[in-house]
């Protein structure tokens, strides 16, 4: 079947995507994991079928609790019965009260609902070791590394912020949308809140990263603003990278490693004159594993070259001839023993 000939319409009459958004068939997970970073031509037309499909399985029914139309109706015989004096009174009123109790429960009902789309959220999570693929409402893609959470509006008005709330390390695919040369819209803006940082973008790729007191941005492409603690921010150009560092509450912009800094996205983690101590960071970060050096004068050694993540055999494998020290790895407890090399 030839999914880069398919529409909206198309994907989402197809059972494989529906079983992917459910999450629920492996075989349909890497499919569609493997169509998607081929990126076909029709990508948008996928993501927005996703996104439908993701938000009729998430909806929710809005009820009234148990016994509330038992209760409303008590209430009405009551003041109809102590307001009423005469027979033709008294079926005049109930007929304008009946009628007024429909109104209220219809409104209540559309109240409900619009609390329900204005303000429900969704919070997706991935587990230690993985990655997950978010498409929001706009189509903007956000793949979150492991051990991270993205929280944000099943739906956003029309005329606010696009905003998402982020704890630990994402990438970020956000669409574009002024089209105009006019000022700023509210719509038109996204905000990444991180930590005690906020990214304001228009349209742009970059990775973003909140680990041990440390928030970090680099821009791939775009125009993004980084600032903390209501301070004025920093404009980002591509290939910029900037941290913010909670404790002293320094806010700096340098150059950044393009290849380096979103390589978890190929699972890889790229060496540039990296410290070990970094390395060992990023397995306890993002793959929740528990490092012990016995030699602690290996953590400041930097090395270079590239570190495959996918498999942990192999990437123990390498590393240990990488450091010539031998590693333990103990299951149980996720714990890798560093130890001089034989």
């Amino acid at each position: 079947m030839d999914y880069h000939q398919f529409d909206k319409n198309d994907f989402l009459e197809d059972a494989s995507l529906l079983a992917y958004v459910k999450g629920d068939d492996p075989v349909a997970v890497r499919f569609w994991d493997d169509w998607t970073q081929q990126r076909p031509p029709n990508i948008g037309e996928f993501r927005k079928a996703v996104f439908l499909l993701r938000h009729l399985l998430s909806a929710e029914r809005v009820n009234a609790r148990p016994g509330t139309e038992q209760e409303v109706w008590e209430r009405i015989s009551q003041v109809i019965d102590t307001a009423a004096t005469t027979p033709a009174r008294r079926i005049g009123l109930r007929r304008w009260v009946a009628a007024a109790a429909v109104c209220l429960l219809l409104a209540g009902a559309g109240i409900g609902y619009y609390f329900y789309r204005y303000n429900a959220t969704q919070t997706v999570y991935a587990a230690y070791g993985t990655k997950k693929q978010i498409i929001l409402e706009d189509a903007s893609v956000v793949t979150l590394n492991g051990n991270s959470s993205l929280r944000y509006a099943l739906h956003w008005r029309k005329n606010s912020p696009r905003e998402v709330w982020l704890d630990g390390e994402a990438y970020f695919e956000v669409q574009h949308l002024k089209k105009d040369n006019l000022p700023l819209k509210a719509g038109e803006r996204f905000l990444v809140h991180i930590g005690q940082v906020d990214v304001e973008v228009l349209g742009t790729t970059f990775n973003v990263k909140d680990r041990r007191g440390i928030t970090t941005v680099f821009l791939k492409n775009g125009t993004v603003k980084v600032g903390a603690n209501k301070a004025e921010g920093l404009v980002m150009q591509p290939g910029e990278e900037t941290e913010y560092h909670q404790q002293e509450r320094l806010l700096i912009k340098h150059p950044g490693d393009a290849d380096a800094a979103a390589a978890w996205m190929d699972n890889k983690m790229v060496l540039h004159n990296t410290a070990v101590k970094e390395i060992v960071q990023a397995l306890e970060d993002a793959y929740g594993y528990k490092v012990v050096l016995t030699d602690t004068a290996v953590a400041n050694r930097k090395i270079n070259g590239v570190l495959p993540l996918k498999n942990t055999e192999t990437l123990l494998y390498i590393l240990s001839n990488m450091l010539d020290v031998e590693i333990d790895i103990h299951k149980e407890d996720s714990t890798l023993l560093f130890r001089p090399g034989k």
